[in-house]
């Protein structure tokens, strides 16, 4: 879920910074199509997601609560033990414990008064090797599990400007962008679509702003170190990044939610690039959900982003078809596109530290590909079993099979050899 952020060569050794994106919480594995469709909210009161893991509000508020998920995964790949494009799901054929995320969550009910609640969330796993904010807890564990920080924020809601009023995040916070998240009760598949993977931010330390200008409109704001840094002297390039954006809700005959964002500002490391503070990354992004009926939803994103200190662009576009057959059962399709015109986005790490050392812009075993246009249709199910699903338990098993091609010729997968790759993979869910 990450965003390539400079590269250069050397010894066998690639220096790249490198960064990532989504919506982080703990919740149920997705109890209807409807849920698990939701885009993120970037308010500053918790998303859908957030206040689910919230609990039923207690009587005069909302009250703290406490939730632990599980997810342990494989991923087969016949033809090689690394998943290129991959970050979560890097390593084939081996079973991975992807992560224990824990969360205790106050949210605020966006009254008519002040209100003050807080987010934090720690991960343990394989996962956090992808997620990680350079200046927290990144150099506690270097092995293939490790620790990380997603949330640690104070939420305040305040009654001014309009009736719905602005709401203030403040600390570290997910990315604003996208449809996909860390959380992965929270998406539709294990794997990552390439837009998810490749072009997205994914946390950030700084404040958010959210005016709820009408119950169909809220305009976004922020300001933040940078993606994946904290301020100060261990920010990879010393200047500040921001958001800009809104989100349209309840449209259509409260069918359609569309999220717009932009988010622009440095991005690279000083010790890659010398004019690293002053050269602008500009990340763009829009999500559109669609209720078709009450068992369907369709999903479309479409991204573009502009390193002007790397000279490099790339862009590209994901669909979703989600189907809620039953109670214990859905169907997802998921089919996506990017091109990477310099070949400068598109990678896979090739050690459980490189990710944070690209950010940090010091050598970094990276494997990259030639310029490439990359296509990828992924279809999976989610059984959720009745049997060991209730009030305080919730469990699903998601299989699914994955196919990637370059569409124009090159071969960036299997090491260079191949031009497709196939995966067939898994994971499981246990949420508490």
């Amino acid at each position: 879920m990450k965003t390539l952020l400079s590269l250069t060569f050397g010894a066998g050794l690639a220096m790249v910074c490198a960064t990532p994106s989504a919506a982080q919480a703990m919740v149920e594995p997705d109890q209807s199509t409807v849920d698990q469709t939701l885009p993120r909210t970037p308010a500053a009161v918790p998303s859908a997601v957030e206040a689910r893991a919230a609990g039923a509000p207690s009587e005069g508020g909302v009250s703290t609560s406490y939730a632990l998920q599980f997810e342990g995964s494989i991923a087969v790949n016949p033809a090689s033990d690394l998943n290129f494009g991959q970050e979560f799901a890097d390593r084939a054929n081996r079973p991975l414990f992807n992560q224990m995320l824990g969360t205790i969550t106050r949210p605020v009910a966006g009254g008519p008064h002040t209100e003050i609640g807080f987010n934090l969330q720690a991960l343990f796993g394989t996962d956090a090797r992808y997620s990680p904010t350079i200046g927290l807890f990144d150099r506690m564990l270097t092995g293939r599990y490790q620790f990380i920080l997603t949330q640690a924020n104070v939420v305040v809601h305040t009654p001014v400007l309009t009736p719905g009023g602005v709401d203030l995040k403040l600390g570290l916070s997910p990315g604003l962008m996208g449809y996909e998240g860390l959380d992965p009760s929270a998406r539709p598949f294990y794997t990552l679509s390439y837009v998810t993977n490749y072009l997205l931010a994914f946390q950030t330390v700084g404040a958010i702003a959210t005016v709820h200008v009408s119950p169909k409109l809220d305009i976004i704001t922020g300001i933040d170190a940078g993606n994946e840094v904290i301020p100060g002297r261990l920010d990879n390039n010393g200047a500040a990044a921001g958001y800009l954006g809104i989100s349209m809700n309840h449209l259509a005959d409260d069918r359609l939610t569309v999220l717009a964002m932009t988010r622009f500002g440095p991005e690279n490391s000083r010790l890659v690039l010398s004019n690293a503070n002053r050269a602008m990354r500009w990340w763009n992004d829009v999500t559109a959900t669609y209720k078709l009926s009450e068992h369907m939803t369709i999903v479309g994103e479409a991204n573009y982003l502009r390193d002007d200190g790397l000279k490099a662009e790339a862009y590209g576009a994901t669909a979703y078809v989600l189907h809620g057959i039953d109670a214990q059962w859905s169907a997802n399709l998921r089919v996506d596109a990017v091109r990477d015109p310099q070949g400068m986005f598109v990678v896979t790490y090739g050690s459980d530290t490189a990710f944070a050392s690209a950010i940090r812009g010091v050598p970094a075993l990276i494997y990259t590909a030639p310029p490439t246009t990359y296509g990828a249709v992924t279809a999976g199910v989610s059984y959720r079993p009745a049997a060991l699903n209730g009030r305080r338990v919730a469990v699903a098993l998601r299989p699914e099979i994955r196919y990637d091609r370059s569409l124009n010729g090159t071969r960036p997968f299997d090491g260079r050899a191949r031009r497709d790759q196939w995966l067939g993979s898994m994971d499981l869910i246990v949420g508490f």
